[in-house]
């Protein structure tokens, strides 16, 4: 056996053997970054009829510092538009970025990915309108609206719980028109809302214990410690947003 066919076999003997030490290092259990998770799936509905106008699924990770982060998927049939968004916010849901991808009836708008460090954002857009950056100075207590469902609850981290009394956020708010020439970025804008005690709800997915608000004119029922959206009735639009399967886990004892 000649040198090189030696040394081609130590060295798949090496590799074999580092493979192998990396499989038996496999820790069992849960991921211990991962304190608690949920998932599910809303049905987007009319209020009159009712009609079907199309679905959304998420997922949510709730991580040992608290962050948490919401992947969702919007299937808005009726209007042909599909949204695929990542936001990520810090333990009292501040944000802290998000990434976002636009469909729209005339194609593609665009992927947006957003940054915020301290009081500033950042926002990078690419589709067919090209490229386009933003900055800006934003509060303290401020939210991310990318319109799915899932994370409409997290605009409310501001909430001073106080029932029946008017309060208002910041949104940044991102466009999200059929216009591909104007790129998904935001604006940012006044979000009010009104905390109207809590509610115990059933929809299909199951019984919540929730609270109740008014928000710029929706109906919203959101769970407490998530803030996880359960409901959502828009009556001046004919609107209906309703969680119809749900599945969660805690890793929390297990710690």
């Amino acid at each position: 056996m000649n040198k090189f066919i030696t040394s081609k076999f130590v060295l798949l003997a090496l590799i074999w053997t580092a493979g192998a030490s990396a499989q038996t290092g496999d820790q069992e259990g849960p991921n211990t970054n991962i304190l608690r998770w949920a998932s599910g799936t809303y049905a987007y509905t009319t209020l009159s009829e009712p009609r079907d106008r199309g679905w959304e699924r998420f997922h949510m990770n709730v991580y040992s510092d608290g962050s948490r982060t919401m992947n969702m998927w919007h299937d808005l049939s009726a209007r042909s538009a599909q949204f695929t968004v990542v936001h990520r916010v810090a333990a009292d849901f501040r944000p802290i970025e998000t990434y976002l991808s636009y469909w729209v009836a005339n194609g593609f708008k665009g992927s947006t990915i957003i940054r915020v460090n301290g009081d500033s954002l950042t926002a990078s857009a690419n589709g067919p309108a090209g490229q386009h950056d933003q900055s800006m100075d934003v509060p303290a207590v401020f939210s991310v609206g990318t319109h799915p469902v899932s994370a409409d609850g997290w605009h409310l981290w501001s909430d001073s719980g106080e029932v029946g009394v008017d309060q208002t956020s910041k949104i940044y708010s991102l466009e999200a028109s059929t216009d591909v020439t104007k790129p998904p970025l935001g604006t940012l804008r006044d979000l009010a809302f009104n905390r109207l005690g809590k509610e115990t709800i059933t929809v299909p997915a199951g019984t919540f214990e929730t609270i109740h608000y008014d928000l710029s004119g929706s109906q919203v029922w959101i769970t407490e410690q998530d803030r996880l959206m359960v409901r959502m009735v828009i009556e001046r639009f004919d609107r209906d947003y309703v969680l119809t399967s749900f599945k969660s886990e805690s890793n929390e004892e297990s710690k």
